[in-house]
């Protein structure tokens, strides 16, 4: 008799344990899932508060529509820290999934898809959208800074390459990849992403510490289809009065415009580019100052040879006209036909 009790009483513990395994829960797939990778640890440390305090407004004002909305943050002096914010009554949680040992480099290929794969498998969604927030260095010459074709700083030396942040991120695909950072959407590099979004959003130039208006733009992140060109309006609109510039670049058509210019310059010499007329080129206002003009320049004028780059740069700061609030630098681009795709933009953020 006594055995008998034992028994029973084992098998009810059992079945405790079992119920207690039961209980895991399980992620349910969400319209969206947007991950905002903040790698701050360097002059822009103090801006990170900042952009959160806009981004719970902007949540507060028009919501996540169903959606997740996971942050990634890396200051000066402190832990990185990866959390959830969720709208819940009206009022905004700060879930703490992960602190991070405080050396961690997040100006690294390895620790951004550490952080990806964890979002996209506890967070799974039918879509999902990618901000990288840091400094970053586009497709510069190496005359103009000591480090190039990067985004991301962490500390003084930690960068990551262009072409290795895209190889990276490759395995993924996002509705769109926002850049807020310097020089992330000249032609060059939206070609290097092409595979990784359906949209490029960003600035070929700078753009201001200050970084997008995220108490008006996220709501546009979490529509059923994302509105990219809305948050690029809404940047214009916010920056028109200071300075910066914005583009949206579609990623599938980016193969033919790489195309179209093969096909227009395989036989180009430094003398026919030249000689295309001032009269035949656009004109796009820039607003900045001399170190801006020679940033918008030196992006303008990167892929060509340094004498022909020197001629056209002289060319173009014959063409500058003060304005009230600053100086607005005509900055000239050949005119593509209305049946050729294109695209423009630019943007400012001090590096």
């Amino acid at each position: 008799m006594k055995a008998k009790y034992i028994v029973i009483f084992f098998l009810s513990l059992l079945s405790f344990v079992a119920c207690d395994k039961e209980e895991v829960v399980i992620p349910t797939t969400a319209p969206r899932t947007v991950l905002i990778y903040f790698a701050g640890d360097n002059s822009l440390s103090g801006y990170v508060s900042q952009n959160l305090r806009a981004i719970k407004e902007g949540i507060e004002r028009d919501g996540l529509n169903n959606g997740n909305l996971l942050i990634y943050t890396d200051k000066q002096n402190e832990a990185p820290q990866l959390f959830q914010l969720k709208l819940e009554a009206d009022t905004i949680r700060q879930i703490v999934l992960e602190t991070y040992d405080s050396n961690q480099n997040s100006a690294s290929t390895e620790t951004l898809t550490q952080i990806i794969d964890k979002v996209q498998k506890e967070y799974p969604a039918d879509s999902y959208g990618l901000v990288l927030w840091s400094h970053g260095t586009g497709w510069l010459p190496s005359d103009i800074y000591s480090y190039l074709r990067s985004f991301g700083q962490d500390g003084k030396n930690n960068f990551m390459e262009i072409n290795d942040l895209a190889s990276a991120l490759s395995k993924y695909h996002f509705d769109f990849i926002l850049f807020d950072a310097c020089y992330m959407s000249c032609a060059e590099v939206a070609y290097a992403f092409r595979g990784c979004a359906d949209y490029i959003i960003g600035s070929p130039t700078e753009i201001l510490a200050n970084g997008f208006p995220y108490q008006s733009i996220m709501g546009d992140m979490f529509k059923k289809e994302a509105d990219v060109v809305g948050i690029a309006t809404k940047f214009y609109t916010y920056y028109q009065s200071e300075a910066g510039t914005i583009s949206v670049m579609k990623s599938d058509e980016l193969d033919e415009l790489a195309a179209t210019c093969r096909t227009l310059f395989h036989d180009k010499t430094e003398r026919d580019l030249f000689a295309v007329p001032v009269s035949e080129l656009q004109i796009t206002v820039f607003v900045g100052g001399a170190a801006a003009l020679q940033d918008a320049l030196a992006v303008l004028l990167c892929p060509l040879k340094d004498a022909f780059a020197q001629q056209c740069a002289d060319l173009l700061c014959v063409h500058v006209v003060s304005l009230p609030c600053a100086v607005a630098v005509p900055v000239y681009s050949i005119r593509i036909p209305r049946s050729t795709p294109g695209c423009k933009g630019r943007r400012v953020k001090n590096v």
